[in-house]
Formats: structure tokens, sequence, C-alpha cells
């Protein structure tokens, strides 16, 4: 009987403590969260495609998807300043109709070839891993151009330009931002780092290669700018990139490369092949010189870390949505007692 009174003071106690322990122990905030409401004058779909941009051709329209997140201030920052700007709003509504789908919700998508899926089934098809994604879709349901990740209000206004003049018919998105989009306060050259990247005009991989990111960067290029003097002079962030291989090149120069694939080709057409469009754009590649992920926006400190970490951990092995993987490193830091500040 004493025996049995002591073991189970003895496993009340060890509860008590277990218990005290877990209450004291910090778990850290998460800050930058922002949730959006969508605007009142998008249009009210049944999320048929085909249906909206028949409907929205016999007004002489296109059609754009808005593909978005809970509690993403990028997208937020989108709904609020980039469709809030009174000529960019006029434009949408004389030349586009708009609506949104939710990343992770269960409404059903019927796509412009007839197929049905939740929303998070066709997020995963289309392997939208940044929010906002945005979609442009012709009048025969032909994606014209998607931009992955949030672009200021200027960006956006060229993108309208182009969808909305039908330029595809006559010039690559490339061409038409090479042409439109100088910005002449940025620097007239590369801010070449040569602590950061290696000097190289060779990139085929070998037996003993590590992982590589390559950034394709211009001139006149603030968003570049941007990354160079903010993002990449985090240390947090170098010691992650020293774990992988790093290149720069200027996305419009005539200078032979061998390229990954052991071709020799001039870095200019290289990029065309890899439909790269905006500067600057990082793509990670494995050790064989398969394409991991790119990066097509400028991101803040946390997301553009996460990016690196998915990719040089080999978690985009085992988590094939990054936004998923996102959550889960952010609970990871978050239950070490440290904050996790999205937005800073």
């Amino acid at each position: 009987m004493y025996f049995k009174k002591l073991i189970s003071i003895l496993f009340t106690l060890v509860l008590t403590f277990t218990t005290i322990n877990a209450a004291d122990k910090k778990i850290g905030n998460f800050i930058g969260g922002k949730d959006t409401t969508m605007p009142s004058w998008f249009i009210n779909s049944f999320l048929d495609f085909s249906e909206d941009i028949e409907d929205l051709s016999s007004q002489n329209k296109r059609f754009i998807l808005f593909a978005h997140q809970d509690s993403c201030p990028y997208c937020h920052l989108f709904v609020t300043k980039n469709l809030s700007d009174k000529k960019t709003k006029e434009k949408l509504s004389k030349y586009f109709g708009i609506t949104d789908i939710n990343i992770f919700g269960n409404r059903e998508v019927v796509t412009t070839k007839g197929n049905e899926y939740t929303e998070k089934e066709f997020a995963l098809k289309e392997k939208i891993q940044f929010t906002p994604t945005l979609i442009f879709f012709d009048e025969e349901g032909k994606q014209i151009l998607r931009l992955n990740g949030y672009i200021n209000t200027e960006k956006f206004n060229l993108a309208l330009d182009y969808i909305k003049d039908k330029k595809e018919n006559t010039l690559t998105y490339k061409e038409y931002l090479t042409q439109n989009n100088e910005d002449k306060q940025a620097s007239s050259k590369l801010i070449e780092e040569s602590d950061l990247f290696k000097k190289s005009k060779n990139f085929m991989r070998t037996k003993d290669s590590k992982k590589m990111a390559i950034f394709f960067e211009s001139k006149n290029c603030k968003d570049c700018e941007m990354l160079h003097n903010k993002l990449l002079k985090d240390e947090t962030t170098r010691n992650l990139l020293k774990k992988i291989d790093l290149f720069q090149v200027d996305m419009n120069s005539s200078k032979s490369i061998v390229n990954p694939q052991k071709i020799i080709t001039k870095i200019k057409d290289w990029t065309k092949e890899l439909n790269i469009v905006n500067t600057p754009t990082i793509i990670f590649f494995d050790e064989k010189a398969n394409e991991i992920m790119r990066i097509e926006a400028i991101f803040k400190n946390f997301h553009f870390q996460s990016i690196v970490d998915y990719v040089v951990s080999n978690e985009y092995k085992k988590e094939k949505e990054f936004q998923r993987y996102l959550t889960k490193r952010a609970n990871a830091i978050r239950e070490k007692g440290i904050d996790v500040n999205i937005w800073e």
C-alpha cells in the first residue's frame, strides 16, 4: 500500500512539474500577418474560368485571376495600395475583370479546360508558391502572363498596359519591360559583391558540385539595389547562402557562357529560354542542375531567408508547397521563444 501511494505521489509531482514547465515555456509572437478584404468591384464569379472569360470578352475585357491567402501582408499591400490607386482602378475597370481564389480554399474551380478542382488543388496543380500571384488570360483561355509575388504599382501598370494593348502578339513581356521600365535613378551598372558571388562563365554541375543560385539582374534596376543594399546585407541570409554556389549575371548581356545543360549560349538568349522577365530573378538549381524554384519579386527578410532555407535544407523534397513549409518554419522558431516578424 505504501509503495502504491509513493508511486502516486511521484507521478503527481512529475505531472505538476511538467505542467508548470509547459506553462512557463514562452512561445514567440507572430507579427506582421494581415488579412485582406477583397474589393467589392471584383467580378461576382462562380470560378468557372471559361464562363468568366467569355462574358468579359463580350465586353472587350480580359480576365485576371488573383491568388492570395489569409494573413498575407503582401496581398494586403497589393489590395490596399496597388488596387486603390485611382488610375490603376480605372484601367482595371475599363479593360479587365478580376476575381480571386484562396490558395488554401475549398471552393470549386473549373479551369479553361473544363477540369474541376478545389482552390487549393488548383493552386497545387499550378505550382503557386507565392502570394499574391496574378494570372492573365486571353480570349481563348490561354495564360498570357503570370506574376509571382508582389510587384509595385508602377510595374503592375506596365503589366496591365502590356495585356490590354495585346502586345503579346508582337513583343515578349521581357522585351516590353526593357523598352518601358528603365529607372533613371537606379545604378547604371550591376552591384558586384566579390565576397558573395563566384566569378565564372561555366555553370555546369559535376558530381562534386553543390546546389547553386544564379542572380539574374540588370542595369538601371531599383529592385536589384534593394536586394543588395538590404536583403543581402543580413547576416542570417548570408550564412544560409554560404551553403550553395552563387553566381551573378546581367540578363541582357551578349556574353557567352556554358549553361547548366552544357550548351554554349549568350546570356540574353539563355534568359529568354528560361522565360525570365523581371529583375532581379533568382533561380535555385540542385546539384544536377535541375531547377528547384525561383524568386521573381522582392520579399522581406523572413520570407527571403525561408526560401533559401527551403532549398539548402532539402525541405523542398519533403514539402512540395512552400507556403506550408513557411508556416512550419515560423512555428518552429516561435517554439524556441523567438518572435517571428514576417514584415520587417
